[in-house]
């Protein structure tokens, strides 16, 4: 549509246009090919090295060289970079980048932190001590309550060092929110 000599698009024309590339790229790399999720060049070039999988892997690791082209992988933290103040969107990434790229590998490779070496850097699953999976199952009765003698047999419940830290963490967070509300809004 022309008008005043100027090329100019509708609002429902432009809307479909939107609509239709907002669909592709949601669908594409959620449904299609769910490797755009995330692409890793240290994965592809250290195929065979299991600490470059660890460092590399955008879905199993800590995500060093790794990128999306799936919005849904960069909106997944805080909703949307573009409704969030700057300021918050800074504050996540620097607690981010300190969690991921500080601390992790720290407590990970440095320290081998709750024997970390033992399960994957990654990962929401529980371990037993020689890192296979933990089978839940196997410690409660029928009335799904803790049966001590079976869970003593089997030994402790053990994270990845990745959910042992943030777990952690969450706490802490909890305890700052509660205490920082008090010390400022509290009479």
């Amino acid at each position: 549509e022309f008008t005043g000599g100027s090329r100019q698009m509708s609002r429902s024309k432009f809307f479909l246009v939107v609509l239709i590339c907002s669909f592709v790229w949601a669908f594409v790399p959620g449904y299609l090919f769910q490797s755009l999720t995330s692409i890793s060049w240290v994965c592809w070039v250290f195929s065979k090295s299991v600490t470059a999988q660890q460092l590399g892997s955008g879905m199993k690791g800590l995500g060093l060289g790794a990128f999306t082209l799936d919005w849904t992988a960069v909106s997944s933290f805080l909703f949307s970079p573009l409704i969030s103040p700057f300021f918050a969107t800074v504050n996540v990434l620097v607690g981010y980048v300190l969690f991921i790229y500080v601390v992790m590998p720290t407590a990970y490779w440095g320290m081998n932190l709750y024997n970390a070496k033992t399960f994957p850097i990654f990962s929401s699953h529980l371990f037993a001590s020689n890192g296979s999976p933990y089978k839940i199952a196997d410690i409660v009765n029928q009335q799904f309550q803790l049966d001590t003698e079976a869970y003593d047999k089997l030994g402790r419940i053990n994270l990845s060092i990745f959910f042992a830290i943030s777990y952690g963490f969450n706490f802490a967070t909890i305890a700052a929110t509660i205490t920082h509300v008090g010390f400022f809004y509290g009479k």
